[in-house]
This record gives structure tokens, sequence and C-alpha cells, in this order.
């Protein structure tokens, strides 16, 4: 039997794929986007490459037969405001419709779990900042990508509740860490992969705003490693788990962390929230013990370890730290 990780080249999918393989799981790693022979390489020899459309209901029975996938990690997904505003339709097929695609088959096919990918961007009204985000905390999305992420997990306790089907949704927020280096800065993503990549360039960075911005930011190996451990437990209890340190860092405690895993870095930075507010909205942290009660997964890499981690990779692939042309 085989498990299906959707948006396989995507961070988190890429990610998730070669942590399975190396585990010893039979994945099927579904795409849309081409994959480079580095992506396949990384994954390594237990992962199957299949270019698939999630929302084609007949062509995914087909490739779910094919392949005796008995379970699914559906990270796929337009994956912010700054992408989904430009493309509504596209937003709605590809995170809502496909979630419904990819539940129906799980049922029909009697999946043993299905695991469901989503966003603190769930949680989009005005709160108390300090004020954790459990589990049970009312849904308040007020974008086009947090109805989407929103509306899958509707779907997804549907299926739980209505058909007994073993599925759960796995929130997760700022996610940082390897292979992700964008060239240039993607504000969605918040300011940990900005001032790591920059200030590894010798870039010195100085902002005159954006330290008061706050985010439950946690290492990409941290996420795959709490999706594994939700896929492969024996029972999950809910329906809705958070994925995370149960805290949040402010963009000043971000800078700290980059001084630290680079000395000399110049990181200077004024008070208030903007650039990284521009396609976020602030919240509590996500918080909760579900994912460690059912599963005994906890994150083990705090904000400062992951930085050091990340910045030890970037050091040791050299493409990563090209000189993009941006100066300060």
């Amino acid at each position: 039997m085989a498990l299906l990780i959707t948006g396989a080249t995507g961070h988190v999918g890429l990610t998730l794929a070669t942590l399975a393989g190396r585990a010893g799981v039979d994945v099927v790693a579904q795409h849309r986007s081409p994959v480079s022979q580095a992506q396949k390489d990384r994954a390594g020899p237990r992962v199957r490459w299949v270019r698939a459309a999630l929302d084609d209901h007949f062509s995914l029975a087909a490739l779910a037969a094919e392949y005796g996938i008995d379970g699914a990690i559906h990270t796929a997904a337009v994956p912010n405001d700054r992408v989904a505003a430009a493309i509504p339709w596209e937003t709605v097929q590809t995170n809502a419709t496909a979630t419904a695609a990819l539940l129906e088959l799980a049922r029909i096919q009697n999946w043993r779990r299905f695991i469901y990918v989503s966003s603190g961007s769930v949680f989009q009204k005005e709160m108390d900042l300090a004020q954790p985000l459990t589990e049970d905390t009312p849904l308040s999305p007020a974008t086009l990508y947090g109805s989407t992420k929103a509306a899958g997990e509707l779907f997804v306790g549907m299926y739980r509740k209505q058909y007994g089907l073993s599925a759960a949704t796995v929130r997760i927020s700022f996610v940082y860490g390897p292979p992700l280096v964008p060239a240039e800065r993607d504000l969605p993503r918040g300011p940990v992969v900005a001032f790591l990549s920059e200030a590894l360039r010798g870039i010195a960075i100085r902002e005159p705003a954006g330290g008061d911005f706050r985010a439950s930011f946690t290492h990409v190996d941290d996420v795959a490693e709490g999706f594994a451990a939700a896929h492969r437990t024996e029972r999950l209890n809910h329906d809705v788990y958070h994925l995370g340190h149960g805290r949040n860092w402010d963009t000043f405690e971000v800078a700290e962390a980059v001084r630290a895993a680079v000395p000399g870095a110049v990181i200077e930075i004024g008070p208030g929230t903007a650039p990284w507010t521009t396609f976020n909205r602030m919240r509590g942290p996500l918080a909760g013990r579900r994912l460690a009660d059912d599963t005994d997964f906890v994150p083990r890499l705090p904000l400062e370890d992951g930085v050091a981690a990340f910045a030890q990779w970037i050091k040791q692939n050299d493409r990563a730290r090209a000189p993009t042309g941006r100066t300060r």
C-alpha cells in the first residue's frame, strides 16, 4: 500500500515525501508543476512521481487503484492571499473542490487515513494577540485564501462525522527551512527566510518598521515529522490539530536568532508591523495538546535552533547564496 502526498513539489510536500520515503514508506507524489532531477534525487527511490489534476475524480480513482493508495496527506494548495487574489476561481478549485474530491475517493476506497494540511489563516478576525488559539477556536476567515482553507476543513469534519472516515485537519503557520530560499523577499512567508538569506549574502538589513510583527514560526522538518506522525498513529481522536510550538515570536526575536546564526550580521528594525502584514493578519499563537497526546509528537526546533539549522543548510548549498542584486 502507498501514501499519496499531494503538492509534492511544494515546500512542505517535498520535505514530507523525502521524510516518508527515507522511512521506508512507498510514496506516490502528486504534482502539477514539472519535477526537477534535483527534487527526485532528494526524495529518493521510494517516491514515485505522478502528474495528475486533483479535481478530476476519475483520474484520481484510476491513480489510487494503480498504485494501491490507502492514505493521503493533502498539502496541495494555492498557498497564500498574495497568490490567491489574482486567481480566485483556481483557488476555490484547488483549495476546496479538490479537497472534496479526494475525501470522496477516500470514502469510496476506504482509505485508512486522510490528513488535510490547513493554515492559521482560518483565523483572521481582530483578536487579542496574546491569547492562544486552540483547536476548538471558532473559524473566522476574512479573505479568499482563508475562506477556501476553512471550507476544506469543514469538508474534512463532515466526512469524518457523517461517513466515519479517519480524517483530520492539521493547521500550520509560517513554515521556514530548506530547500526554500527565495531569491527575493516573499512577504507572506514572514521575516525568517528573508532576513537569514540576506544576512548570509552579506546584505545589511535596515528596516524602518516590522519589529512588532508576531507569528508562530515552525521549521519545515518539524512540520513534516508532525504530519508523518499524524498519518501513522493508530487513532486520531479529534478532527482538528495544531502543529507548532504554542507561542509566537516577534521580528525582533527573529533578528536575534539570525544574528546568532550569522555572526556579524547587521540587522536594524523599527517598531510596527509593516511590511509583514501586507498579506498576513496577525493572530494569537496556534496552541493545543491534541497532537502530542494522540501521536507523542512535539516540535524539536524552536526558533533559534531552527534558524541555526537552516543557516547551516544554506551555507552547505552555495546555490542558495547567489547574489540577488538587492542592496541596502
